[in-house]
């Protein structure tokens, strides 16, 4: 077994090697190959976001001194490759031919790994999906699930800093997106006039301003229906507050169903308290996690290549799952995820009719509801509930206090009392509610909050669901303002202990702007929708129509018994 704290090789760099692609298009790779007698195994990382950044170049340079040979490649129309820039289009078949393409060469002992986070993340999946022969194990960093799950579109909505994302790769190399007054374009009509009036006009942008559901033009670049087709180890990591988190807490419980019994039990999970940009600070919005929530990334990742790529089997066994939790600020480590002996609970909306705004009337409870007054607010697209974040940090959900929101009356408040003793709360969440519209399309709105002693309300969670969207995402549902209808809300996921005297909060509205680009309350496509029209939205909570909180506890007295450093 490699010494990774200590053992370190010279390295060699080869700077924008041709690999030709199926269709003659040729992208450029950078090579960081150990300075002694190979072949090695092999990591490529396909980007494209640079592959030239200081930043970003020293953890494949620790890599390379550690005895793997590290391929680094712009991808297809960025930076130093030919071709045009698609995003999603072309990453299944340039994946697989780059890995063919360094199987054939002499650095390569045939055995590669891939990695890389966010986008790169998808590329990795992408590529596993078309069964790469010479790929044997990756890891995904927070990475994008299917585009129509997330990016662009979230459950039907626009997720609306996709625009800062798309200015920032627009063209070949990166741009400076602070530059842009983006409040200002918030509640831009028609939508897709954004880029125009924001400073750049794309292809890419048309495209997603014309498909904007799932159809077939999405569907080819979908990875999650063919999850089943991978057969390699995978490490998955992400935080709690990962924008794209949805992507992992549904990766890797998929692949711990895969067909194949040995790919099921070479699936590894890496949680922690972390935002999109994983493990750089302790910090997230307002909130400290303490200086444990960050860890030597590189060595987990050094030791699962080197037990894959190299097959040793000296590499020391850790628990499949590592996962951090919040309010305790502490890792632990179990056998899988959701973690054995949870208990899946429910926390049920209650209200006498009332509960808009943390003035109302509103409870959480886990005890089912009677017969109870709706609750009913007006949802103003052209007023929408604002969502705290800094659009230029292209990281959307952070710990904010969110009393602010709360004094509004399109904003319904349940909260329990304050808790007698610690409740930890680990797994998916899901915000079941029936509802009540008068409009024939619209949007609802969910978010998990933590309120403490001191009365911050501290966001944990949020999640949209398009109500035409409820039942799939090809083809609108339109809804009948006599009609009840239930609604699911996914909330991702979520590892915190709430600690003795806090409470626990939902919010329910139909905006998170600029989160998500608001409904229009109407059947027009939403890129093309001008004006704006208020709904009356109601939700239920009764016997027969009960709306509630789906979470999943653990016992506390896991986290001492499961306690880990990492």
């Amino acid at each position: 077994m490699m010494d990774f704290d200590r053992e370190q090789n010279p390295i060699s760099v080869h700077f924008n090697e041709s690999v030709v692609m199926r269709d003659g298009i040729r992208l450029s790779a950078d090579l960081l190959l150990p300075d002694k007698k190979g072949p090695f195994p092999v990591i490529l990382i396909r980007t494209p976001y640079g592959n030239h950044d200081k930043a970003r170049l020293e953890q494949k340079i620790w890599l390379a001194k550690r005895g793997f040979a590290v391929v680094f490649q712009d991808c297809r129309g960025r930076h130093d490759s030919e071709g045009e820039w698609e995003p999603f289009r072309f990453e299944a078949e340039d994946g697989f031919d780059t890995l063919e393409w360094i199987a054939s060469q002499p650095f390569c002992n045939g055995h590669i790994g891939m990695m890389g986070g966010s986008y790169e993340g998808y590329c990795c999946w992408m590529a596993a999906v078309q069964s790469p022969p010479s790929l044997k194990a990756m890891i995904p960093l927070v990475p994008l699930p299917d585009p129509v799950v997330n990016v662009p579109y979230q459950n039907g909505a626009f997720f609306w800093n996709m625009i800062v994302w798309g200015l920032m790769v627009h063209g070949r190399t990166n741009q400076e997106v602070s530059m842009v007054d983006w409040p200002k374009f918030y509640l831009t009509t028609p939508l897709k006039e954004m880029t125009e009036k924001t400073g750049f006009q794309d292809k890419t942008w048309e495209n997603w301003m014309t498909h904007t559901m799932k159809d077939d033009w999405w569907k080819k670049v979908c990875y999650q229906p063919l999850l089943h087709q991978v057969r390699i180890p995978v490490l998955h990591i992400s935080g709690w507050y990962d924008d794209d988190g949805i992507a992992t807490f549904t990766n890797y419980p998929a692949m711990r169903q895969n067909p194949d019994p040995e790919t099921r039990n070479q699936q590894e999970l890496l949680i922690g308290a972390w935002p999109h940009k994983i493990n750089k600070n302790q910090k997230i919005g307002q909130v400290d996690f303490g200086p444990t929530c960050l860890i030597d990334l590189n060595k987990p990742i050094a030791q699962f290549f080197w037990k894959h790529l190299v097959n040793d089997q000296d590499v020391p066994i850790t628990s499949r799952c590592r996962l951090f939790i919040m309010g305790d600020n502490q890792w632990i480590g179990t056998e899988d995820w959701p973690i054995e002996g949870s208990q899946s609970r429910k926390l049920y909306l209650h209200s006498h009719g009332s509960a808009n705004s943390l003035h109302g009337d509103g409870w959480l409870s886990f005890d089912p509801p009677q017969e109870e007054e709706s609750d009913t607010f007006l949802f103003d697209p052209a007023n929408p509930v604002p969502y705290l974040t800094d659009p230029n940090t292209l990281q959307l959900g952070e710990a904010f206090d969110q009393t602010e929101m709360e004094q509004r009356e399109d904003v319904l408040v349940y909260t329990t009392p304050p808790l007698k003793e610690d409740l930890v709360i680990c797994g998916r969440l899901f915000l079941q509610m029936w509802i009540q519209t008068d409009a024939p399309g619209t949007d609802f709105t969910g978010k998990l909050v933590d309120v403490w002693p001191t009365g911050e309300a501290i966001q944990i969670n949020d999640g949209i669901q398009r109500a035409e969207f409820r039942n799939q995402l090809e083809n609108p549902d339109w809804l009948s303002p006599d009609q009840v209808y239930p609604i699911r809300i996914d909330l991702w996921a979520t590892g915190i202990c709430f600690k003795k005297g806090h409470r626990i909060r939902i919010e329910v509205s139909s905006s998170a702007v600029p989160k998500f680009y608001p409904h229009h309350n109407t059947k027009e496509i939403q890129s093309e929708a001008v004006e704006w029209k208020k709904a009356r939205q109601r939700v239920f909570h009764q016997v027969g129509r009960e709306s509630y909180l789906e979470i999943q506890t653990i016992p506390a007295n896991v986290i001492q018994e499961h306690a880990i450093n990492l």
